[in-house]
């Protein structure tokens, strides 16, 4: 009912700490009520311009369900498999261990019915079993086909291999947490001067990334805000990025008075230039890339040490924390750009929130709830113009590219997938509704 869903985001709204990772699709609420068992009203501080974009991220639970618990710990027991929903599929089983997902046809669907009776989703343990099994026929389809291996699917008799653009992209975070973070950040002091940045910027080939670890598969950007993201509208293109240029690097840490000691690490004020480089081991591509940055950070005096760690770990280390250096790892971005540029917000810094570089500037958080309010596309453009200016300079993060969608489907099986869609995947409820079998 209204009630339920009243419930559910006035509980988000009124603990941001505790909803970190949906509070911000609430800025701007300023009361919540069920009018009757159907109709929910929503006042605003002001009026907002992504409305409809933030209400359909609000997922709705059933209050019931929710408010028996003694303690904390009962709530972490509860299993929430009688989900609700009004979606095409529902749940038959959920296997974690074996890693098993089965959806059947939900028979109450308001919208034709999909042509299609089940679909299971299944995980695999590594690459190489994923594509064996695409090729024998064990799965009908994968919607995460390693970049080394698209080639290799392409040939593959009755299968056809798409790559599209999307809205994702792969980044180094750099650990810039303010000093009076609590906990104290671990990270290493030299990582807050914004010329250390600047010149592991210029020490990064982009181009050699994506030419041989992603094979031509993915494009090198600058932004969080993906050109593929409303075709563009909204990624600034008055921004050039930092070239590739060793030399510079050098040059600019060498005048900034960081010298290189005798194994050939730069050193500053008893400060050396010797960094933590994580990496989350489940992304193929994130191994090969950290080696590459090892070689060339190592050109202009600075010592990275790669190590992979379990993804679970690495958020434990970024969010609200700040116990690491340099982190490669990746987003993918909402259909509007206010989520992902609501990842560096201050008040996102907190275990449990979105941030994991620890950036904190109030300009940037006051921009933030200002294009929110901002009626007219072309003035809300030009404050999100603004708010990529402002990462770009601060590097918080440093972009490395954009990432086609790479997907590959058996073609005597199953026919009309939506595989051309930048937004939505071949295994996505809008490609399923409308996928049936070979006849």
């Amino acid at each position: 009912t209204a009630e339920d869903v009243a419930w559910i985001v006035n509980a988000i709204h009124a603990d941001p700490e505790g909803w970190a990772l949906l509070n911000s699709y609430t800025n701007g609420f300023k009361e919540i009520k069920a009018r009757d068992a159907t109709t929910l009203e929503i006042t605003l501080d002001a009026p907002i311009a992504n409305m409809l974009y933030r209400l359909s991220f609000l997922y709705v639970l059933k209050k019931s369900d929710f408010t028996g618990f003694a303690d904390a710990a009962a709530l972490q027991g509860f299993t929430n498999d009688k989900m609700i929903g009004s979606g095409p599929f529902k749940l038959n089983a959920f296997d974690k261990d074996k890693g098993v997902v089965i959806l059947d046809l939900n028979p109450d669907y308001y919208d034709p019915k999909p042509k299609i009776d089940q679909v299971i989703f299944q995980t695999f343990d590594n690459n190489d079993a994923l594509v064996q099994a695409l090729k024998v026929g064990d799965i009908d389809a994968t919607y995460e086909v390693p970049a080394s291996a698209f080639a290799t699917v392409k040939g593959f008799e009755n299968v056809k291999a798409v790559n599209t653009s999307a809205r994702t992209f792969d980044e180094l975070i750099i650990n810039t947490t303010a000093d009076t973070n609590d906990p104290a950040s671990t990270g290493n002091p030299a990582l807050k001067d914004p010329i250390v940045r600047e010149a592991m910027a210029l020490a990064i080939d982009k181009q050699d990334i994506t030419d041989i670890v992603w094979q031509g598969l993915a494009q090198p950007e600058w932004s969080v805000v993906s050109p593929a993201l409303a075709g563009g509208f909204w990624h600034n293109p008055n921004i050039q990025d930092v070239p590739f240029d060793l030399a510079k690097a050098n040059q600019l840490l060498e005048d900034a008075g960081y010298i290189k000691g005798s194994d050939g690490i730069r050193e500053k004020d008893g400060v050396r230039l010797d960094m933590r480089l994580q990496y989350d081991p489940t992304s193929a591509e994130y191994a090969r890339i950290a080696d590459l940055m090892t070689g060339w950070f190592g050109e202009i005096g600075l010592k990275t040490n790669p190590e992979a760690v379990d993804p679970d770990r690495l958020t434990e280390l970024t969010t609200g924390v700040g116990d690491y250096d340099l982190v490669i790892w990746g987003w993918g971005a909402d259909p509007d750009p206010d989520f992902i540029l609501s990842i560096f917000l201050t008040d996102q810094y907190v275990v449990g929130g979105w941030s994991d570089s620890g950036y904190h500037n109030p300009e940037y958080d006051q921009l933030y709830f200002d294009q929110q309010t901002a009626f007219k596309e072309a003035d809300r453009q030009k404050i999100i113009y603004k708010m990529q200016e402002l990462l770009f300079r601060d590097k918080p993060y440093i972009v490395l590219y954009n990432y086609d969608r790479l997907q590959a489907y058996r073609t005597d099986r199953f026919t009309n997938f939506l595989d051309n869609s930048p937004a939505m995947s071949i295994a996505s409820s809008f490609s399923l509704r409308q996928v049936e079998p070979i006849k």
